[in-house]
């Protein structure tokens, strides 16, 4: 299990914990896409999908997609800002989360089917790295809820270097698969903007961790469909 380090209830994420993160989604999402091509030996349409997407979910502890089940609970209520807050800590989970689970779940095999299983490694690797990556501005963009602070994680120039090589990096292999496919780079920084901003909104300007992993999720998602419609053949 590999979550979005860094983020305590006192404290936002730190330098190397950011950094690490696309890093760690890379390796995730080839992983995942790895296991997928090597049930397409073997097996038809579902499996490989299905295969790569409970891979993700087991190689990432379910981490990310617990943060967004806590967020739709605590964002989605009809209550005070603060007491979304409290919601949001709570490990248990209600409706508002299992609704979530299903549509979340189903968009997500949904897009990978779209995917030839031989290009899953490619565009799992992309799209793990990419969402990880785009939700970085969020910890300088808002206060992080439980410290009241904004993180200073990317003062220095090291942290600030390896976002920029990273983004380049990750903008490079977004062009293997098409040349247009470099939008997906801006376009996933604004949805995790968005995501965050709407978020903001509702929690009193601030975020949580949940919230950094529901814009994980909600990215990946976004970007699998996007790939998904690249013309294959």
């Amino acid at each position: 299990m590999i979550p979005f380090g860094g983020a305590t209830d006192t404290a936002p994420p730190d330098g190397a914990a950011i950094v690490m993160l696309p890093l760690v989604g890379a390796s995730i999402g080839a992983a995942s896409g790895a296991a997928g091509l090597l049930v397409a030996r073997w097996s038809a349409e579902p499996w490989p999908a299905l295969v790569a997407f409970a891979a993700m979910v087991l190689l990432t502890g379910a981490i990310h997609i617990d943060g967004f089940l806590d967020s739709c609970d605590g964002v989605l209520a009809s209550v005070t800002p603060q007491r979304r807050l409290e919601i949001m800590k709570d490990p248990r989970h209600g409706t508002y989360a299992v609704v979530g689970m299903v549509l979340l779940a189903l968009f997500w095999v949904a897009a990978l089917l779209t995917i030839p299983p031989e290009k899953l490694v490619l565009a799992l690797t992309l799209s793990g790295a990419l969402a990880r990556l785009s939700v970085v501005p969020l910890v300088r963009l808002f206060r992080y809820a439980y410290s009241e602070t904004i993180s200073r994680a990317l003062d220095s120039a090291a942290p600030i270097a390896s976002f920029i090589l990273l983004t380049i990096g990750t903008t490079m292999l977004a062009v293997v698969f098409a040349p247009w496919a470099a939008l997906l780079v801006p376009a996933a920084f604004a949805l995790s903007a968005a995501i965050g901003w709407a978020c903001a909104r509702r929690l009193g300007g601030c975020l949580t961790g949940d919230i950094y992993g529901a814009a994980i999720v909600l990215v990946e998602v976004a970007l699998l469909i996007a790939i998904g419609l690249i013309p294959w053949h």
